[in-house]
């Protein structure tokens, strides 16, 4: 099930793994209110790292601040290849005496600038000199992109009767809330030197001079919201209700159209306490989108067979319009295709169910988890590898998945295994997945020097089968389906030794072993190879002052 619930979205979602989002933020409880500060570098070399750094503070029981910073800098192995990251984050939250009252604010901002070559020009690549992947040959030199968002968002809480942060002693029993909300995004692409055909671009290749994509989207967002518990506490009630009501303005700048959109989301949720052996949950909402009527109704139920395990069974019906690159596009200026009037809604059914079943001993343990879903896509947007422009799938896609997960622990030997198994029954031409996936991990963990140091030596090993798998045009962001290239997965192992001694840790990870055996390079999207064997080494320490 998508992300999103529904109304407008600008659909450059590319970047969003890469940025700090709102889930991200952690309230730390810490005992006596010292600072707690939590560091991590790990690097393959000089010029490929990352730095992470979090700061948290409760000054007392009142107030609270937290901070976050990530910087990624990845220049890459190949020619033209550069992406740099760079996200800082923070919260405040601030409770009134009486405890009913509860503010927090929290902000993120987010720059990314990331250089694409659209892929290397070879389709197979197969050597071991030295730097032989910085001098293969890429499609593009000049194309970049920019990236950047900026989000405000204060959220306030009034309880009936006080709780404190945890909610863990509360007799309060209903919580009004207001969340308001502001994000600008600018989203830039140019290529001041594109080719002359339409290798690259397809039908955007409008400008032989430059190809330039710029949209600015800002939106501010109101939800009201109240939660009731019925018959007892916030965490003691049988049955929990709560409904919300949200406006969402959108003033967007499409080069070089203007305009707003204005969304109205009303939804619902109503659950039992999850300590009940019977659980279940619905959720409800309808958004207002341009054209027609967004909604989804998802819901779960479950049950706790206690040591025989839990089953749980889960539903989603949806229907959403699609994204503003995927119905309008301006490139340089010149419109390069409107859907509006063509695109209809897209209709997305999921349903399934999953059994779980965990064995904790001294010498044994064991976790199993079973599931099975199935996902039928109405309308399906894809965009074809021709002219990198989106169509509508004229046939309803079908796609089965069943997920195997098993995890083994003899002692301090374990095993870890996942199997997913996702046949495409219908529209496989539309949407590309590979068939069977194999994970397992295998590794030796145990405390070692009295109990001082927690080691950890494992191996890791990846495999899919065979599939077309898709390209990627930097354009705007999307995944194209291609039929030239099959990718042939070789067998990945990586190892690895980690150490944790008291709030420090340290990684050691060989990565892609298997390119001293094949001496080739496979690839994650099209014209986008893995790199050769490369080692990564990782600190992170935690500090209480």
């Amino acid at each position: 099930a998508p992300d999103w619930g529904g109304g407008f979205r600008v659909g450059l979602n590319q970047f969003d793994r890469f940025q700090l989002q709102q889930s991200d933020l952690r309230y730390y409880v810490i005992e006596g209110n010292r600072p707690f500060t939590d560091l991590y570098y790990s690097q393959i070399n000089q010029q490929n790292n990352f730095i992470q750094a979090e700061f948290a503070h409760k000054f007392s029981d009142n107030a609270y601040l937290g901070l976050q910073y990530n910087l990624a800098n990845q220049v890459g192995f190949y020619d033209h290849q550069r992406m740099r990251t760079q996200n800082v984050g923070g919260t405040v939250r601030a409770n009134s005496r009486n405890q009913r009252y509860h503010g927090y604010f929290s902000f993120f901002t987010n720059a990314i600038k990331h250089e694409n070559n659209h892929g290397v020009v070879a389709d197979t690549v197969i050597d071991v000199g030295d730097n032989f992947l910085g001098r293969l040959g890429v499609a593009s030199n000049s194309a970049q992109t920019g990236y950047n968002r900026t989000t405000l968002r204060y959220t306030q809480m009034l309880y009936n009767k006080g709780v404190d942060s945890l909610i863990k002693k509360t007799k309060a029993s209903r919580v009004w809330r207001h969340d308001i909300r502001y994000e600008f995004n600018r989203y830039k692409f140019f290529d001041q030197s594109p080719p002359n055909d339409s290798s690259l671009y397809g039908v955007a290749s409008v400008n032989p001079r430059g190809i330039r994509l710029f949209i600015r989207h800002q939106a501010l967002e109101n939800t009201l919201s109240v939660r009731q518990a019925l018959g007892g506490t916030l965490i003691e009630a049988p049955l929990w209700t709560e409904v919300y009501l949200t406006h969402r303005w959108n003033g967007v700048y499409q080069e070089p159209t203007q305009f707003d959109v204005h969304n109205f989301t009303l939804g619902a949720t109503v659950q039992n306490n999850p300590q009940y052996r019977l659980k279940y949950r619905l959720n409800l909402q309808a958004t207002t989108a341009e054209r027609q009527l967004d909604f989804y109704l998802r819901g779960r139920l479950g049950y706790d067979l206690k040591a025989l395990g839990y089953l749980e069974a889960e539903g989603n019906f949806q229907r959403y319009q699609p994204a503003l690159v995927d119905r309008q596009l301006y490139v340089s200026w010149d419109l390069v295709w409107n859907n509006n009037d063509n695109f209809q809604q897209i209709q997305v059914i999921n349903f399934g169910g999953s059994y779980t079943y965990q064995l904790e001993k001294p010498a044994l343990g064991l976790f199993i988890r079973g599931q099975a879903l199935n996902h039928t896509l109405s309308n399906w947007i894809y965009y074809d590898g021709e002219d990198r422009a989106p169509i509508q799938a004229p046939q309803a896609i079908n796609l089965l998945q069943v997920k195997a997960r098993a995890d083994l622990r003899l002692g301090t030997i374990h095993l870890d295994n996942e199997v997913i198994w996702q046949p495409v029954l219908a529209g496989g031409q539309y949407f590309r997945v590979p068939e069977l996936i194999l994970d397992h991990n295998l590794y030796w963990q145990n405390w070692i020097f009295r109990r001082a140091m927690l080691a950890k030596i494992g191996l890791r090993f990846f495999y899919h089968t065979d599939y077309l798998l898709n390209g990627y045009t930097p354009l705007t962001g999307q995944f194209y389906v291609q039929n030239d290239y099959l990718l042939a997965l070789y067998p990945r192992f990586d190892a690895y030794v980690s150490f944790r001694i008291w709030q420090f840790r340290c990684f050691i990870r060989g990565e892609n072993l298997g390119h001293f055996i094949y001496q080739r390079n496979y690839h994650t999207a099209y014209k986008h190879p893995i790199t050769n064997f490369v080692v990564r080494i990782g600190i992170s320490w935690r500090l209480f002052d």
